[in-house]
């Protein structure tokens, strides 16, 4: 037998070929640190033109100026910080999920200029791993914790006072990652990382309950790496990143997975850690993040999607 140069990596599954498919274009380099693993994470639009993005492992956030291509530094987290999502309030605060750090998992709550203006502390056993706000104020946070033989991660929604913390899902997960709410604020999808699943939970009028009986799991991944952050468009499409395969998928409002966007190098096994993308506000020209374990590198590229992007919060 032999198999081709692609089927060594990351080969296309049989029911996701025929999908739209489109392979972005390199757009820009995140600077690569000399010691210590570089790996990118938590996409989010500061404004119209400037995009953030995480060197996690160095507690790094950059900003990429879209017009320019020009990449700087907008803040070194304190205390080993590990940021792993993004996103920013109305009034110009940013939220920084950050998995893990010197003081446990946290939520650091930054201004305008990066300067840090509070710690959210939401229990000694979570990770938190990503976050997106409501039109209330509140968000939603997942849980980037539990093992198969251990299913504590969960999803949760902290109140607009920042104090009150509801369960959305308790436990019975694996290292909940993506998160995103549709348009309407109907919808809260769910990537969960170890199990290799996509959740859709249709919520209750108060905003954070689970409906019963009509939610359900459209999507199962295939690979050895699940699937990562989760970005939903203002048509309610969803763009998943396959952490691990330089790929990401999309899917339609009701679940059916509908296009995909390719890394270039994945054939032969580069960029593999493909973990967030974000849409431009006011376009539809979509970002995405990946990096490469092997080499260091990290890099952002850049390709149309479906539909201009949901402004939630921020640009109400």
């Amino acid at each position: 037998m032999k198999y081709s140069e692609q089927n060594k990596y990351f080969p296309i599954p049989d029911n996701e070929k025929n999908l739209d498919t489109v392979t972005a274009t390199e757009f820009a380099t995140i600077p690569s640190e000399s010691t210590g693993m570089n790996f990118l994470e938590g996409l989010w639009f500061k404004d119209k033109d400037n995009l953030f993005v995480c060197n996690t492992f160095q507690s790094k956030i950059y900003l990429v100026n879209v017009q320019t291509k020009a990449v700087s530094l907008f803040a070194t987290l304190p205390d080993h910080a590990f940021p792993t999502g993004i996103n920013v309030h109305s009034n110009g605060n940013i939220y920084v999920a950050c998995s893990g750090s010197d003081e446990g998992s946290m939520v650091l709550v930054l201004s305008n200029e990066g300067t840090v203006l509070k710690k959210l502390f939401v229990g000694t056993t979570k990770s938190i791993d990503d976050l997106v706000f409501d039109k209330k104020g509140g968000f939603f946070f997942t849980d980037l914790a539990g093992t198969h033989n251990k299913r504590t991660a969960g999803v949760f929604y902290v109140e607009p006072d920042l104090e009150t913390v509801h369960s959305v899902v308790d436990s019975g997960m694996v290292a909940t990652n993506g998160v995103a709410l549709s348009p309407d604020e109907k919808i809260l999808w769910i990537t969960d990382f170890g199990d290799g699943k996509l959740y859709r939970f249709n919520l209750a009028e108060d905003g954070h309950s689970i409906q019963p009986y009509n939610s359900l799991t459209p999507y199962t991944f295939t690979g050895a790496d699940g699937p990562d952050s989760a970005t939903i468009d203002a048509d309610g499409n969803l763009y998943v990143a396959i952490c691990g395969q330089a790929r990401y998928l999309i899917f339609n409002q009701n679940g059916f997975a509908i296009g995909q966007v390719l890394i270039p190098g994945r054939e032969q096994g580069k960029m593999a850690k493909s973990t967030h993308m974000a849409i431009r506000p006011f376009t539809n020209q979509g970002f995405f993040c990946a990096s490469d374990p092997n080499t260091g590198e990290c890099k952002i590229y850049e390709t149309d999607v479906y539909a201009k992007a949901n402004l939630g919060l921020q640009f109400s």
